[in-house]
């Protein structure tokens, strides 16, 4: 996280390119835990070489926990090698059922190949190919931000929840 220390959500608003997983989730976390409010994520298959990982999914749970009005979504497009791997941010989405909630993209939205992750309306790490771990990272893009959050609500309202991301009843 050494290269994002100093960057500040909602002041920085220079964009950085990045090419690797590292970097990626280095930039997650760093935007995560600066949050106060909101985490969006759009993704394939919650990659685990960025979002499988403790230090991001503890920012997440504190992010979760943090305030009641703390509102964590996320629309996966595909949830098999989630499920047949095990993945820490599904994990804790089962066991914080009411506060992170996780969708399955429905058909209609699998043509879109980018991902994207949006804080409190302003940091943004935006994958527009989703072929490579380039992203460009902004921690002030509230104009990015809202394009991105408004095509995300569409895909979440026409989704469902994944039952095989669902806790188990025991």
């Amino acid at each position: 996280m050494q290269q994002w220390e100093g960057f500040v959500l909602g002041r920085d608003a220079d964009p950085i390119e990045v090419s690797t997983s590292a970097d990626q989730c280095n930039a997650a976390l760093a935007l995560i835990a600066q949050s106060k409010r909101a985490l969006t994520i759009y993704s394939r298959d919650l990659d685990h070489a960025v979002y499988d990982n403790p230090e991001l999914v503890e920012a997440v749970r504190q992010l979760a926990i943090r305030s009641r009005v703390s509102e964590i979504k996320i629309l996966v497009q595909n949830s098999e090698r989630i499920v047949q791997q095990g993945h820490r941010l599904i994990e804790l989405s089962r066991r914080l059922e009411s506060l992170i909630r996780i969708r399955k993209v429905t058909d209609e939205y699998q043509h879109y190949n980018g991902s994207f992750l949006v804080v409190d309306r302003r940091g943004v790490i935006h994958n527009k190919t989703g072929e490579s771990y380039r992203a460009t990272v902004n921690f002030n893009a509230p104009s990015e931000a809202a394009l991105l959050l408004h095509f995300f609500d569409e895909v979440w309202e026409r989704s469902e929840p994944d039952p095989e991301l669902r806790a188990l009843g025991l």
